[in-house]
């Protein structure tokens, strides 16, 4: 039987999980049960570091490589990265995919796979149950048995089973996101499944019903993979193709459309989590139905979400159904009913200009603390807590440079194959498309003081040190 490659998708916002989801740190590379669990996407990846798999092939925007990199590195999971140079949604994400595979092996069984999901149950059996109706040509999509009428899903209406391929049964049709009635008569009717997002097919079928359904698309992303460019870390689509493709899902671009869809029932918990509401539904809760994260006090309160930032204390006295999500630079209280209802809050500060919708002041890692201090048109200014025994690893940014001045601990910095053991009061640069990583070799917490510079558009730049900016007036040179 054949191994299954598995394709994490890490696009989306997740707006609706706003304070937690930014747009410059999404949903997906948040904490599930916070800053000790593993992310959203770590977990995905890790679900599937498993015998019948492949070594994972993550498709990531440009925007969030660094993170992606870190948070594999943070997990210890080799994976190899498709990078899209603009956001084109699932459909020119998975045709990138399965153009990079077919190439390297010609019958190869992808599993496309989001990252910002929960699930719980076997997951890959379900998957590898279905290989040989992927190996039949046939494109398998996975329901999920409705719990509730829900309104923000798609559903796919079961035709029976197939007369030929165990465990698959036939499409009816599809349902985009019913209003309530609608949802409420297919859970009734006993034939509907929430759409997962979780499919299963050969690379060639999938490129080739692309062809077929959306050829301009399918010339876009052949342009745009002939062109990409090869690092050892990553491939990166050519930016000039892949803006030709049209921006839309697989689901409508070719699921709804093809005779090759089938349908696998799967007996797992799901749930794609998309507002607060739903992080309650998944999440253990007490005997008063709370679920409670962080540094919180609980007291008289009934079936509340209540997640703290453990930066300081959160009190909940006799209130009952709210949602209170606080962190570093924002707070969040509103009701289950009104939790859909976020991106209102959004498009307010949008409006507004607040930058509490890109970014987070202090964001949690795996490898310590990131802290925000200032920022400009073209720098930023940053605190790095780096953690005992742990590294970080500065991504390759063609147009960034950046200064650290290493104030506290003890750490080693490694750029190429030359690793430098650092002391406090050096200074450390890293030029434009450079890779480094920073360990902390000692006990305590390191400490390093980041000023990245935005250089596109500048015609040079040159290390000017600042005492100042907490830099000693002599430049080292770092190899």
């Amino acid at each position: 039987m054949s191994n299954i490659y598995p394709l994490i998708l890490c696009g989306g916002v997740g707006t609706r999980l706003w304070p937690l989801s930014r747009s410059s740190n999404p949903k997906q590379f948040q904490p599930i049960d916070g800053s000790d669990s593993t992310t959203f996407f770590q977990t995905t990846i890790l679900r599937h570091v498993a015998e019948g798999f492949e070594k994972p092939l993550v498709s990531v925007n440009r925007t969030h490589l660094g993170t992606v990199k870190q948070q594999l590195n943070d997990i210890d999971v080799t994976a190899s990265i498709l990078s899209e140079p603009i956001g084109r949604n699932t459909g020119p994400a998975v045709l990138a995919a399965a153009m990079h595979l077919v190439e390297r092996d010609p019958d190869a069984i992808l599993a496309v796979l989001p990252s910002d999901h929960v699930i719980k149950g076997d997951l890959n059996g379900a998957l590898r149950r279905m290989i040989p109706a992927a190996e039949a040509g046939k494109i398998v999509l996975f329901g999920i048995e409705p719990r509730y009428p829900e309104t923000g899903y798609g559903y796919i209406i079961d035709n029976g089973p197939h007369s030929e391929l165990l465990d698959a049964h036939t499409v009816s049709h599809f349902v985009e996101k019913p209003p309530f009635e609608i949802a409420e008569q297919l859970i009734t009717d006993g034939n509907a499944y929430w759409a997962s997002g979780i499919s299963l097919f050969r690379a060639d079928v999938i490129i080739a019903d692309y062809e077929k359904y959306d050829p301009d698309s399918y010339q876009a992303v052949i342009e745009a993979y002939a062109e990409a460019e090869y690092f050892p870390d990553r491939i990166e689509l050519c930016g000039k193709g892949f803006a030709k493709a049209f921006s839309g899902p697989t689901e409508s671009i070719i699921f709804e459309k093809t005779e090759r869809a089938v349908l696998s029932p799967s007996d797992i918990d799901w749930n794609d989590v998309g507002a607060w509401k739903a992080f309650h539904a998944v999440s253990e809760k007490d005997s008063h139905g709370n679920y409670i994260c962080g540094d919180v006090v609980c007291i008289e309160s009934n079936n509340s979400y209540i997640r703290g930032s453990n930066n300081r204390l959160v009190a909940a006295l006799g209130v009952d159904d709210l949602v209170i999500v606080d962190t570093d630079d924002a707070l969040l209280v509103t009701t289950h009913e009104h939790s859909q209802k976020v991106k209102s809050v959004i498009q307010a500060l949008e409006q507004d200009g607040r930058k509490e919708v890109v970014t987070h002041a202090t964001k949690q890692f795996a490898w310590g603390q990131f802290v925000e201090l200032q920022s400009g048109n073209q720098f930023n200014l940053a605190m790095l807590r780096v953690e005992p025994g742990k590294s970080l690893l500065f991504d390759d940014k063609a147009d960034c440079h950046r200064l650290l001045s290493f104030s506290e601990g003890q750490g080693s910095f490694s750029k190429g194959a030359i690793i430098t053991p650092v002391i406090p009061g050096e200074v450390l640069e890293i030029k434009e498309s450079e890779v480094a990583t920073f360990r902390n070799t000692g006990t305590e917490t390191a400490v390093l003081i980041e000023i990245e510079y935005q250089t596109a558009g500048l015609e040079s730049f040159e290390f000017q040190p600042s005492p100042a900016l907490g830099f000693s007036n002599r430049k080292e040179e770092v190899a």
